[in-house]
């Protein structure tokens, strides 16, 4: 991860906006980077109320983005009063997804700051889930934040998996841990590192002589767990055994909510992992499955080289 110069943060003119502020504050104060606040506004019932006079549209289209504008000028004294270099922007998108990642693009961030906002099923289905696009599509860190604030002290734990069926999962994964070794670092916090491994239930095993030799073939499992982990972490002067390590069995997306709990988690940082669409459809990515879980805030990053899958009209 490059040194976070340049912060991205949306803000919705509808809701509370305290608790990423304040985040987006602390992060730029430790960091001497510059905010940009933005939002992706649209509103539909302006466009039916002016569905036969499109200049009268567009008068009223400026009327609104000029007073989202003035909310997100208020804002921005508060970073103004830290000398927080701070820009201002507004985009009329119909989807408010595509509008974010337009101007993701074109601004090309160190760092985005999204509200994290929970959806229900049908609204998934007929609307779409922004975070899950997020994820899936923006190629600079994307921090989803929560409702909380954050604490004086806060504990970022990297989410590492060596052996991760990608074409380079120990490169990713060195990608994680030094995002989370310079966020820690700038912002004087506890780092840990956390990996969980799943094996196949002993129902599941079809081979008689693996079934009944389970535990030995789990703890095989175990040791080449441990042995990839170390050689990843290695460089950092850790180890499996290490006290800030946790290695855990047990699905990611089961595990790792209990693991931010229990120690307890500010930021969790994860890489991503594109699928394809007809794996997504049935399984969904790991990050995804655990977003509504996760009581803290998540940090996803890309690997090297990644490309926005879906092209913009920026």
């Amino acid at each position: 991860m490059p040194d976070i110069q340049r912060i991205l943060v949306h803000i919705s003119p509808d809701n509370d906006n305290g608790p990423i502020v304040a985040r987006a504050s602390r992060i730029a104060m430790a960091t001497g980077a510059s905010v940009e606040l933005f939002s992706s506004v649209y509103s539909a019932s302006l466009h039916q109320a002016y569905l036969f006079d499109k200049k009268a549209e567009l008068h009223a289209e400026h009327g609104y983005v000029k007073g989202v504008e003035a909310k997100l000028e208020q804002i921005a004294y508060l970073f103004d009063a830290q000398d927080i270099r701070v820009g201002v922007d507004v985009y009329w998108a119909q989807q408010q997804i595509d509008g974010m990642m337009r101007k993701i693009l074109r601004f090309e961030p160190d760092l985005v700051m999204v509200a994290h906002s929970h959806h229900n099923i049908l609204a998934e289905l007929f609307v779409g889930d922004s975070d899950k696009r997020l994820i899936r599509e923006c190629p600079a860190p994307l921090l989803l934040t929560r409702s909380q604030g954050w604490p004086d002290h806060i504990c970022i734990a990297a989410g590492v998996d060596p052996l991760h069926a990608c074409s380079e999962p120990m490169r990713q994964d060195r990608l994680v841990l030094e995002t989370v070794q310079q966020l820690a670092s700038v912002l004087q916090a506890d780092m840990r590192v956390v990996h969980s491994f799943h094996t196949l239930p002993q129902a599941a095993i079809f081979d008689e002589h693996l079934a009944t030799d389970y535990e030995g073939l789990h703890l095989k499992v175990l040791a080449e767990h441990r042995a990839c982990l170390n050689d990843l972490l290695r460089p950092y002067a850790l180890d499996a055994e290490s006290a800030e390590v946790s290695v855990l069995e047990g699905e990611a997306h089961k595990v790792l909510p209990r693991y931010v709990r229990d120690i307890p988690v500010t930021i969790l940082t994860v890489g991503h992992v594109s699928k394809g669409v007809l794996e997504r459809v049935i399984s969904g990515s790991t990050v995804e499955r655990m977003l509504d879980s996760l009581e803290c805030d998540l940090l996803v990053v890309k690997p090297p080289g990644f490309v926005c899958p879906t092209e913009y009209d920026i």
